[in-house]
C-alpha cells in the first residue's frame, strides 16, 4: 500500500475461530512485509498457540516477539489497533494499552490482512472494519472506534 508514512494506524474487528491451541501458532492476522516471505524489515500481529502466549496477542517485528496480557477468548470480537510512531508501536485490545515497545520503522508499502506475507499460520476465523489510517491515532480516538 502506498502512501503510508512512519506514522499510521491499523484498526480491525477479529473473530478468531482456532482454538487458542490448536496449532503452534493460532493465526496472524495483519501483516506488512514482502509478499512470500518474512524478512527483518517487516511487523505482523496474530494470536499466539501451543507453542507460547497462547490466546494473547503477539507481535513480531526484528527484535522478536512481543505478547500481550490477556488471553482472548475463542469466538469473540475483539477490537484491535496497531498504532505506529516511527519507531514506537502500540498495541491496543478493546481500548486498553496491550503492548507497547520500539521497533525499526517499516518501509515496505505491501500490507496483509487475514495471513502473513509467507502465508504461514494464517488467520481463521473473521476480520470487520478493517481501516488504514495515515496517522497515529491517540487512546480517545481508539475508545471510540471500539464502541460497536
Amino acid at each position: 500500500m502506498s502512501g503510508i508514512s512512519e506514522n499510521y494506524s491499523v484498526s480491525m474487528w477479529i473473530w478468531n475461530g482456532m482454538p487458542n491451541d490448536g496449532r503452534d501458532f493460532c493465526g496472524w492476522f495483519y501483516s506488512r512485509d514482502h509478499n512470500h516471505g518474512v524478512s527483518a524489515y517487516g511487523e505482523h500481529l496474530g494470536i499466539g498457540g501451543k507453542s507460547g502466549n497462547t490466546g494473547k496477542l503477539v507481535f513480531q517485528a526484528s527484535r522478536g516477539p512481543v505478547a500481550g496480557k490477556t488471553e482472548l477468548p475463542r469466538w469473540t470480537w475483539q477490537h484491535v489497533v496497531l498504532v505506529r510512531e516511527v519507531d514506537m508501536v502500540r498495541v491496543y485490545l478493546n481500548g486498553v494499552l496491550e503492548i507497547e515497545g520500539k521497533a525499526p520503522p517499516v518501509s515496505i508499502p505491501a500490507i496483509f490482512f487475514g495471513g502473513r506475507s509467507d502465508n504461514e499460520n494464517n488467520w481463521e476465523g473473521r476480520l470487520d472494519e478493517v481501516a488504514v489510517f495515515d496517522r497515529a491515532l491517540s487512546a480517545e480516538e481508539i475508545a471510540k472506534l471500539g464502541v460497536k
